[in-house]
């Protein structure tokens, strides 16, 4: 007799997913992969322009998203709603740093740091909970940073907002679990993104920080975007309220 088909716990066909900050090298590498992994990929960023030249292989709807705008999280559902009918999966990978010595950070420079990834970030999966709740399938991904768990200099605001976005991201976990909501977070060491460009251009910063991970090297965009692509899949159906660290060792010290 012919052997059954097995299921395979990492396809998400069927599924639809919204992954914000696509135009970044990490979330248009998370969005290719959910993709190519069967789901149907709504992209969002400040800048459509981008997104489409970004993920247009990937993606089945371009949206615009600022989070610094407190009605965004929810035109954006709106809108992928009318497009989609549905959201499974939302990935949080909009996010920006501030590098500055702590007495010298303004608070023009706090506020925008906390406004776009902590308090945008709760907007955007507040947005998304009614969706969300009612479908079989819900899973929240959060992209955070070994910064959140590893005091790193020059950059408070950015490292508190990220370590703000982990313990939020286990309160929901704990309120949103009867709704059958999993909520979990990604944390890479640093990783070839824009984002990063300038101090990877500084070789005695570089020689400290890859002197700081055991495996000797940068996460890459896959690295980090195959540890999304796995919380988000029904292969974690029983991980929530969790960070996963793709940081090569760094937090091992």
């Amino acid at each position: 007799m012919p052997e059954s088909p097995v299921h395979d716990p990492i396809r998400l066909e069927g599924l639809v997913a919204l992954v914000t900050g696509a135009g970044g090298g990490i979330g248009g590498r998370a969005a290719r992969l959910l993709a190519e992994r069967g789901a149907v990929v709504a992209v969002a960023d400040r800048d459509p322009a981008v997104l489409e030249q970004a993920v247009a292989d990937a993606a089945s709807s371009v949206h615009q998203l600022d989070l610094v705008d407190v009605d965004a999280p929810t035109r954006l559902l709106v809108e992928v709603l009318e497009r989609h009918q549905r959201l499974d999966l939302l990935v949080n990978s909009a996010g920006i740093n501030a590098r500055s010595a702590a007495a010298e950070t303004s608070p023009e420079e706090w506020a925008r740091v906390m406004e776009v990834n902590l308090a945008g970030t709760y907007r955007m999966m507040q947005a998304a909970h009614p969706a969300l709740r009612v479908s079989e399938h819900a899973a929240v991904v959060s992209l955070t940073s070994t910064a959140a768990a590893v005091a790193v200099p020059h950059n408070a605001a950015y490292s508190t907002s990220k370590a703000g976005l982990v313990h939020l991201t286990r309160v929901l976990a704990s309120e949103w679990a009867a709704d059958g909501i999993r909520l979990n977070t990604v944390a890479p060491t640093i990783v070839a993104t824009a984002m990063t460009e300038a101090v990877r251009q500084d070789p005695a910063y570089m020689a400290d920080k890859l002197a700081s991970i055991p495996l000797g090297r940068m996460a890459t965009v896959d690295d980090v975007a195959q540890a999304i692509a796995f919380l988000a899949s029904p292969a974690a159906a029983m991980v929530t309220g969790q960070t996963l660290f793709v940081d090569g060792g760094v937090t091992t010290r």
